[in-house]
């Protein structure tokens, strides 16, 4: 298992009129960060609104490998009038994955908002299904993330989409922040259901701050993951609360340790 970090929300401000999400200069700088801190792997959400080659030369510069960036146009899954869209920005970002030789690329259902649940996940089934073959033909691992406050709520349900969708190429994304918040349980849902995840993200919960504090063990979760076989990357998806290097060696120090 491989330490990734997201750099994202480590670069995201709370401003006046609410979240400041990172620019093209800030995930620059948060690379130099990842290789001055002795990680080798990050991964960023949108490529697209940012200026992706320059981030694929500092990628090249530095050494260093993406383990995921999101889809563009993601988000729809759940809304069949939508799926086209999502499809097309599928596409696009598979062509820059492949750039990027990143091995995953993370798409969300939806909100179910205004809609039957059931009616919901046949429609994002019936997406993923889509999805799958352009995925495979891609040789790329499309991740479905569940967000708490979105379409899911509980892993029992992601679990079951990934396993009617049959596609090796289709895994799942297994946020412990959002998880913990849903429903709790993590490491018998996670040992279960191993062959299932195909990335982890991870924070302290409450907070989603570093995974040094909060209500979870995480040195327990840690090690259980490992013992599992799990050989993919797992990636902290956290906000800082202290100096980026010193809280970013801190949790670095904390996975090292725990494996």
């Amino acid at each position: 298992m491989k330490l990734s970090l997201c750099l994202d929300l480590l670069y995201l401000e709370i401003g006046p009129t609410g979240p400041v999400f990172a620019d093209t200069e800030k995930l620059l700088a948060g690379m130099d960060l990842a290789r001055k801190t002795g990680i080798d792997t990050v991964e960023f959400w949108d490529w697209y609104g940012r200026d992706w080659k320059r981030l694929l030369e500092k990628k090249k510069e530095l050494g260093l490998n993406v383990s995921a960036i999101c889809a563009k146009d993601r988000g729809n899954l759940d809304d069949p009038s939508k799926l086209d869209e999502a499809l097309a920005g599928l596409k696009e970002t598979l062509e820059v994955a492949e750039q990027f030789e990143c091995p995953n690329v993370i798409v969300t259902a939806g909100t179910n908002s205004a809609a039957d649940h059931e009616e919901h996940k046949k429609a994002i089934i019936a997406g993923l299904k889509k999805m799958a073959p352009l995925a495979e033909k891609a040789g790329i691992t499309l991740i479905l993330e569940p967000i708490s406050g979105e379409y899911f709520t509980d892993s029992e349900e992601a679990f079951d989409i990934i396993r009617q969708v049959e596609s090796p190429r289709v895994r799942l994304l297994y946020d412990i922040f959002h998880f913990q918040c849903m429903e709790g349980n993590i490491i018998q849902t996670v040992t279960e259901n191993i062959g299932k995840i195909g990335h982890f993200h991870a924070a302290s919960v409450p907070g989603r701050n570093e995974i040094t504090g909060g209500e979870l063990n995480y040195p327990t979760v840690i090690h259980a993951i490992e013992e599992s076989g799990y050989q993919g990357c797992f990636g902290l998806e956290y906000l800082p609360t202290a100096g980026k290097e010193e809280s970013v060696l801190a949790c670095k120090a904390l996975f090292e340790k725990s494996l």
